[in-house]
């Protein structure tokens, strides 16, 4: 469809479109007397344009206008007359109306108009293209939240976690303020919108449309209750105490009358924050106080919030200057809460491998046993110093079971850029790129024997001398051996999909096999008895089926790879990779969702570490502990 407009002076266009046709017209006079007429004629998509002024050709792209008539006319002046008789009475005695149109002034008419002249620059065509063939055009639309109105017919509240809902064929439910879809005892669902139990509506911001459209909807289960039961302010004991001081102590929710949730935040004082609350915690006895609400500066609070109940000038500026408490009701229902406590119970016999009656009164027991292997070490430490390349540092002393370069401000190790001589006690610096400022060395020596006896004094005979010169202050300990240990594969094999939650000794009946696999037999997967450690791998594939992301059971998602390249992700606390998985290994055929399972084996032992801590207070800001594992394969203590 088309539109023209024939137009002698400039001015702006406006386009549109229509299905039928038209002719508009606008007359004006210029400075010099010229009368100007723009007009705008629109075709009916048919051909035809508008009040017969011609035809439009869509296939031959041609326009048959008629732009000019010779029919016009104007309004023009005739001739003036008065009338006597009213003109003297208006002038005498005021009562005739002088200025009325029928008692005087001018006769008009109308004129023809004799010439009419056409600009030919002042021809402008808008128009658009059809296309040859049929176009395809997605557009992506977000809609906003669509409110359900699920009991509009009562002015009860709604209880909490009773809503259920089948809307466009998918099963809603509520919890805790949100809504969810596809909410199982081993699935949370999805979350898909609010629950505002106040008014009883549900906003969906995540639905998916389906059934038979936005009208199919079934309410399941609505239960509400009569009258308006919330409360700004809780008190209550913990089931257990004392609490453990601290972050993750007591962890606390509960829902609000609008459906939002919120959370409190306790420290290691006890003190309680978090949206809408304030509040403190007794580690002691458990006890827990809150007030829901916030301070508001009085100057923001208009008359009608003024005249509320909870609303005292007395109480402006009491806590905080300026400012009153508004509270935040909420549903006490809704309230949940965890907590860690500490509870002592009477030492168990077969834990300890003694019966406690016979414990000496002082508390000490003893430890080692004829037969026991142990260690007796001392621990070797300078003073902090800027390195240069080529410097060779002595620790002084010899025969060093190991040695570690450390950051002098922050503690940590450096394991890059120099080599050392355990023997002779020494390091030399070879690369300092990404040194700190300054740095300090730590060396330990360390002799191992086996021990003989254990006298009843607390004495310990060996079977052999140390053969080395501790000072005071070295530590005797034992240690638990491990027999012999290496970093190994156990299992690998592929699945077709998985939850990423669940682990199976195997695989999983319900998703069966991916068609793909690894060749674990022709290209192993690769472990090291530095990197490995005992974990189940997941290498589950993207949409590409290309990239991967690689998930370990207790460590969850670390890093991603691609089948195109060898994968080695680092283990940062060795050094060394956790496991390496060659290119050459995958074969094709891998999919979005299929995963493979690689089960690692690492050569550190797994060791139990137990920790009593008798009620005191505290003696130190902080304490630490370190646990080492040594391993030696054919090779003398010193080179371990």
């Amino acid at each position: 469809m088309g539109r023209w407009t024939l137009i002698s002076t400039p001015m702006a266009m406006v386009t549109s479109s229509s299905s039928k046709a038209t002719m508009t017209e606008e007359t004006g006079k210029t400075s010099d007397n010229r009368i100007v007429t723009v007009k705008t004629v629109t075709d009916d998509g048919a051909g035809q344009l508008g009040f017969g002024r011609g035809t439009v050709d869509y296939v031959g792209k041609a326009v048959s206008l008629k732009v000019v008539n010779f029919d016009k006319q104007t309004e023009a002046y005739k001739s003036d007359y008065e009338n006597a008789t009213n003109f003297a009475r208006a002038v005498t005695d005021g009562e005739g109306d002088w200025k009325d149109d029928g008692k005087k002034g001018g006769e008009y008419g109308t004129a023809s108009v004799g010439e009419e002249l056409f600009s030919g620059s002042s021809l402008v065509a808008r128009y658009r293209v059809g296309s040859s063939v049929p176009r395809t055009h997605t557009e992506q639309f977000e809609p906003g939240e669509v409110m359900l109105q699920l009991c509009p017919y009562t002015s009860h509240r709604v209880v909490a976690g009773s809503v259920q809902f089948r809307w466009m064929g998918q099963v809603y439910e509520d919890f805790e303020g949100v809504i969810y879809r596809g909410r199982t005892a081993s699935d949370p669902g999805i979350a898909s919108g609010r629950m505002d139990y106040e008014t009883g509506c549900a906003f969906m911001y995540d639905y998916v449309v389906g059934g038979m459209g936005p009208q199919d909807f079934t309410l399941l289960s609505l239960w509400t209750v009569a009258g308006q039961w919330h409360t700004s302010s809780v008190f209550f004991n913990t089931e257990v105490a004392p609490l453990r001081a601290g972050a993750g102590g007591l962890v606390l929710s509960v829902v609000d009358t609008h459906g939002a949730t919120l959370t409190a935040n306790v420290n290691g004082q006890g003190v309680v924050s978090g949206l809408h609350m304030w509040g403190a915690v007794d580690f002691a006895r458990g006890g827990v106080q809150l007030q829901f609400g916030d301070f508001v500066l009085d100057s923001s609070l208009t008359a009608a919030e003024k005249a509320e109940w909870w609303y005292s000038a007395a109480d402006v500026g009491a806590v905080q200057a300026g400012k009153i408490w508004r509270p935040w009701p909420v549903d006490p229902t809704t309230l949940r809460y965890s907590c860690v406590s500490y509870v002592y119970l009477p030492v168990d016999a077969s834990l300890m491998g003694l019966d406690p009656a016979a414990l000496p009164p002082d508390g000490r027991v003893p430890f080692a046993r004829p037969g026991d292997t142990c260690v007796v070490g001392v621990t070797h430490s300078g003073p902090a110093f800027v390195p240069f390349v080529g410097e060779t540092y002595s620790v002084g002393h010899e025969r060093l079971s190991f040695v570690q370069v450390l950051d002098d401000v922050t503690g940590a190790e450096i394991r890059t850029g120099y080599t050392h001589d355990l023997d002779a006690g020494t390091l030399t610096f070879t690369d300092l790129t990404g040194y700190p400022a300054q740095i300090r060395v730590v060396g330990r020596t360390e002799v191992y024997r086996q021990i003989a006896e254990v006298r009843i004094d607390g004495k310990v005979r060996l079977t052999e001398p140390v053969g080395y010169a501790f000072p005071a202050g070295a530590v005797f300990s034992t240690a638990l051996r491990q027999n012999d240990r290496f970093a190994r594969v156990s299992r690998v094999y592929s699945q077709a999909s998985w939850s990423g939650t669940t682990w199976y000794d195997g695989v999983d009946p319900a998703k069966g096999e991916a068609a793909a696999k690894y060749n674990h037999a022709g290209v192993p997967i690769e472990v090291t008895n530095r990197g490995a450690i005992t974990e189940r791998w997941a290498l589950r594939m993207r949409s590409d089926g290309v990239t991967f992301d690689l998930i370990g059971q207790h460590l969850g998602q670390i890093a991603s790879g691609t089948i195109n390249a060898d994968f080695a992700p680092i283990n940062v606390a060795a050094g060394a990779p956790y496991l390496t998985v060659r290119a050459a290994g995958w074969n094709t055929g891998w999919v979005q969702g299929n995963v493979l399972f690689v089960d690692t084996v690492g050569a550190e032992g797994q060791i139990a570490v137990v920790r009593c801590t008798q009620p005191s207070s505290p003696a130190v800001a902080d304490d630490s502990f370190w646990l080492v594992q040594r391993g030696s394969v054919a090779r003398l203590p010193g080179n371990e």
